[in-house]
């Protein structure tokens, strides 16, 4: 009867204890409704590689539901420009003596990014980020890689601006 009686105590206080908490991953401020995400600048030899990157955080921002993108004059922006491009070997295999064969590459995207609170006319983050796909060269094609890079790179971006903490 007394475990019974202290293990009720003992979840009663942790139920009454933790209160009701929500956590949505975002410290955004509370008047920030809306964010313009200008086309992202290439400075990579890779053609069309920003507008792709521009194009997947838009369309991962818009999946978050934390701000409404807007064409201009948003309550924030988050703009910035790749940097650089590369795809180099990052499995090797070797097939015989002095002879080595490659079975992954792997796509690097690095972008400068700047997010900035228009309406305080602040920057809230700014950096470099690297996004990475890695991809089998026997099966796949490059443009798996970098599907896979520009994903993990907009992720990077989100988390350090909307979804920072």
């Amino acid at each position: 009867m007394k475990i019974r009686n202290l293990i009720v105590i003992v979840v009663f206080s942790m139920i009454c204890g933790c209160g009701i908490y929500t956590f949505n991953g975002s410290s955004l401020p509370s008047g920030m409704k809306t964010v313009d995400i200008p086309l992202f600048l290439n400075k990579s030899m890779e053609p069309n590689v920003a507008d792709d990157v521009t194009q997947e955080l838009n369309t991962q921002l818009q999946s978050t539901n934390l701000l409404r993108i807007v064409s201009r004059g948003g309550d924030a922006s988050i703009s910035g420009t790749v940097t650089s491009y590369e795809n180099t070997p990052y499995m090797y295999n070797t097939v015989k003596e002095r002879d080595v064969d490659v079975d992954q590459y792997k796509v690097t995207i690095t972008a400068d990014v700047e997010f900035t609170d228009n309406k305080k006319n602040s920057e809230m983050y700014k950096g470099s980020l690297t996004g990475e796909g890695i991809y089998n060269f026997k099966t796949e094609k490059e443009v798996y890689g970098r599907k896979k890079a520009q994903k993990d790179l907009v992720k990077r971006i989100l988390e350090k601006s909307v979804q920072s903490w």
